[in-house]
């Protein structure tokens, strides 16, 4: 589980929070790195960020396994 908040950067390069990449996760159902990426482009800059949204990324999938979606 990672440590970021809400409102926290996440990507500094596109200026995206931790809010705003679950808010696309759960938006388009996304379930890849890949698919993030290519939403938001996050990570595909610098890529210093991958790490950390891809801990966000496994945080809402499991969410979304315990909640039965």
């Amino acid at each position: 589980m990672n440590d970021l908040e809400g409102n926290d950067i996440v990507c500094r390069h596109m200026q995206l929070t931790k809010n705003e990449i679950v808010k696309v996760i759960r938006e388009k159902n996304l379930t890849t790195f890949e698919e993030v990426q290519d939403e938001t482009d996050a990570a595909t800059i610098c890529g210093s960020c991958a790490a950390d949204i891809e801990s966000i990324l496994e945080e809402e999938l499991k969410k979304q396994e315990s909640d039965g979606a």
